[in-house]
Protein backbone atom coordinates (compact mmCIF):
# COMPACT_ATOMS: atom_id res chain seq x y z
CA UNK A 1 0.00 0.00 0.00
CA UNK A 2 0.85 3.36 -0.64
CA UNK A 3 0.40 6.63 1.42
CA UNK A 4 0.49 9.90 0.85
CA UNK A 5 1.63 13.01 2.97
CA UNK A 6 0.97 16.27 3.02
CA UNK A 7 1.39 18.91 5.81
CA UNK A 8 1.34 22.77 6.03
CA UNK A 9 -0.99 23.26 3.58
CA UNK A 10 -2.08 26.48 5.37
CA UNK A 11 -5.32 27.10 3.58
CA UNK A 12 -4.00 26.49 -0.17
CA UNK A 13 -6.79 25.08 -1.95
CA UNK A 14 -4.55 24.95 -5.41
CA UNK A 15 -1.96 23.26 -4.24
CA UNK A 16 -3.95 21.16 -1.94
CA UNK A 17 -6.06 20.15 -5.07
CA UNK A 18 -3.26 19.78 -6.87
CA UNK A 19 -1.57 17.44 -4.04
CA UNK A 20 -5.13 15.32 -4.23
CA UNK A 21 -4.73 14.76 -7.69
CA UNK A 22 -1.73 13.04 -7.50
CA UNK A 23 -2.29 11.16 -4.76
CA UNK A 24 -4.81 9.74 -6.47
CA UNK A 25 -3.22 8.85 -9.50
CA UNK A 26 -0.35 7.23 -7.47
CA UNK A 27 -3.10 5.15 -6.24
CA UNK A 28 -2.35 5.31 -2.75
CA UNK A 29 -4.46 3.79 -0.46
CA UNK A 30 -4.66 6.25 2.77
CA UNK A 31 -3.46 10.16 3.14
CA UNK A 32 -2.07 11.96 6.12
CA UNK A 33 -1.95 15.02 6.52
CA UNK A 34 0.63 16.77 9.38
CA UNK A 35 -0.81 19.75 10.45
CA UNK A 36 -1.58 23.81 10.29
CA UNK A 37 -4.45 22.29 7.65
CA UNK A 38 -5.92 25.91 7.21
CA UNK A 39 -9.58 25.42 7.52
CA UNK A 40 -11.67 22.82 6.84
CA UNK A 41 -11.96 24.13 2.89
CA UNK A 42 -8.67 22.24 2.75
CA UNK A 43 -10.12 19.24 4.09
CA UNK A 44 -13.15 19.49 1.67
CA UNK A 45 -10.53 19.85 -1.19
CA UNK A 46 -9.07 16.72 -0.40
CA UNK A 47 -12.40 14.75 0.51
CA UNK A 48 -13.92 16.22 -3.06
CA UNK A 49 -10.64 14.35 -4.96
CA UNK A 50 -9.98 10.88 -2.72
CA UNK A 51 -13.48 10.20 -0.75
CA UNK A 52 -15.22 8.55 -4.52
CA UNK A 53 -12.40 6.38 -4.51
CA UNK A 54 -12.40 5.60 -0.86
CA UNK A 55 -8.93 6.56 0.25
CA UNK A 56 -9.49 8.04 3.71
CA UNK A 57 -7.37 10.82 4.83
CA UNK A 58 -6.64 11.58 8.72
CA UNK A 59 -5.31 14.69 9.89
CA UNK A 60 -4.17 16.43 12.72
CA UNK A 61 -4.19 19.61 14.02
CA UNK A 62 -1.02 22.36 13.70
CA UNK A 63 -0.14 24.81 15.55
CA UNK A 64 -1.92 27.83 13.41
CA UNK A 65 -4.87 26.04 13.66
CA UNK A 66 -7.72 27.84 15.50
CA UNK A 67 -9.98 25.16 17.69
CA UNK A 68 -12.95 26.74 17.32
CA UNK A 69 -16.39 25.88 15.81
CA UNK A 70 -15.57 25.65 12.31
CA UNK A 71 -13.81 21.70 13.30
CA UNK A 72 -16.90 20.76 15.49
CA UNK A 73 -19.28 20.72 12.54
CA UNK A 74 -16.57 19.31 10.31
CA UNK A 75 -19.01 16.79 8.60
CA UNK A 76 -17.52 13.00 9.92
CA UNK A 77 -19.18 11.03 6.58
CA UNK A 78 -16.82 12.07 3.62
CA UNK A 79 -13.72 10.34 4.63
CA UNK A 80 -11.85 12.28 6.63
CA UNK A 81 -10.74 11.65 10.70
CA UNK A 82 -9.39 14.34 12.91
CA UNK A 83 -6.82 13.10 15.40
CA UNK A 84 -6.39 16.36 17.96
CA UNK A 85 -3.46 17.51 18.22
CA UNK A 86 -1.70 13.69 17.75
CA UNK A 87 -2.59 10.38 16.14
CA UNK A 88 -2.26 6.62 16.10
CA UNK A 89 -2.94 4.74 12.73
CA UNK A 90 -1.85 1.11 11.58
CA UNK A 91 -1.67 0.15 8.15
CA UNK A 92 -0.28 -2.58 6.40
CA UNK A 93 1.40 -3.90 9.53
CA UNK A 94 3.17 -0.54 10.48
CA UNK A 95 2.46 1.35 13.25
CA UNK A 96 2.04 5.19 12.23
CA UNK A 97 2.19 7.93 14.51
CA UNK A 98 0.86 11.37 13.20
CA UNK A 99 1.84 14.85 14.96
CA UNK A 100 2.42 18.42 13.85
CA UNK A 101 5.92 18.51 15.40
CA UNK A 102 5.58 22.31 16.64
CA UNK A 103 5.82 20.30 20.33
CA UNK A 104 9.56 19.18 20.21
CA UNK A 105 9.39 17.67 23.27
CA UNK A 106 6.66 15.86 21.96
CA UNK A 107 8.12 14.74 18.89
CA UNK A 108 11.28 13.67 20.57
CA UNK A 109 9.71 11.21 22.98
CA UNK A 110 7.28 9.78 20.34
CA UNK A 111 10.04 9.00 17.94
CA UNK A 112 12.31 7.80 20.80
CA UNK A 113 9.58 5.50 22.06
CA UNK A 114 9.97 2.86 19.72
CA UNK A 115 6.37 2.17 19.82
CA UNK A 116 6.06 3.60 16.12
CA UNK A 117 7.61 2.46 12.66
CA UNK A 118 6.90 5.79 11.27
CA UNK A 119 6.59 9.12 12.77
CA UNK A 120 5.02 11.43 9.92
CA UNK A 121 5.34 15.49 10.64
CA UNK A 122 5.08 18.59 9.55
CA UNK A 123 6.04 22.60 11.03
CA UNK A 124 9.40 22.93 9.86
CA UNK A 125 8.68 23.57 6.34
CA UNK A 126 12.13 21.41 5.29
CA UNK A 127 11.63 18.20 3.41
CA UNK A 128 13.55 14.98 5.30
CA UNK A 129 13.91 11.41 5.43
CA UNK A 130 15.78 9.86 8.53
CA UNK A 131 16.02 7.39 10.10
CA UNK A 132 16.49 7.11 13.94
CA UNK A 133 16.89 4.16 15.66
CA UNK A 134 14.20 2.01 14.35
CA UNK A 135 11.79 4.45 13.82
CA UNK A 136 11.49 6.24 9.97
CA UNK A 137 10.77 10.26 10.60
CA UNK A 138 9.12 11.59 7.09
CA UNK A 139 8.49 15.62 7.03
CA UNK A 140 6.97 15.85 3.14
CA UNK A 141 7.70 19.72 4.12
CA UNK A 142 5.15 22.25 3.29
CA UNK A 143 2.30 21.64 0.91
CA UNK A 144 1.14 25.36 1.37
CA UNK A 145 3.69 28.04 1.98
CA UNK A 146 7.03 26.20 0.72
CA UNK A 147 9.43 27.15 -1.50
CA UNK A 148 8.78 24.96 -3.99
CA UNK A 149 5.41 23.28 -2.14
CA UNK A 150 5.61 19.56 -1.61
CA UNK A 151 4.30 17.03 -0.37
CA UNK A 152 5.25 12.69 -0.98
CA UNK A 153 3.83 9.50 -1.58
CA UNK A 154 5.64 6.32 0.29
CA UNK A 155 5.12 2.68 -0.28
CA UNK A 156 4.91 0.77 2.60
CA UNK A 157 6.08 -2.18 1.27
CA UNK A 158 9.10 -1.37 -0.10
CA UNK A 159 10.12 1.92 1.17
CA UNK A 160 10.01 3.59 -2.02
CA UNK A 161 9.38 7.65 -1.07
CA UNK A 162 8.94 9.53 -4.20
CA UNK A 163 8.41 13.58 -3.94
CA UNK A 164 6.14 16.04 -5.62
CA UNK A 165 6.27 19.54 -5.89
CA UNK A 166 2.51 20.96 -5.96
Amino acid sequence: MKIGILSDTHGNLPATASAARYMAMAEVGAVFHCGDIGGTKVLAELAAVLQPLDIPIYAVFGNVDAFSDEWKFFPSNVGVELLGRFGEVELEGKKIAILHSDDRRRFRETVESGKYDLVLSGHSHEIHDRQIGATRCINPGSAGRGAPNSCAVLDLESGTLDWLNV
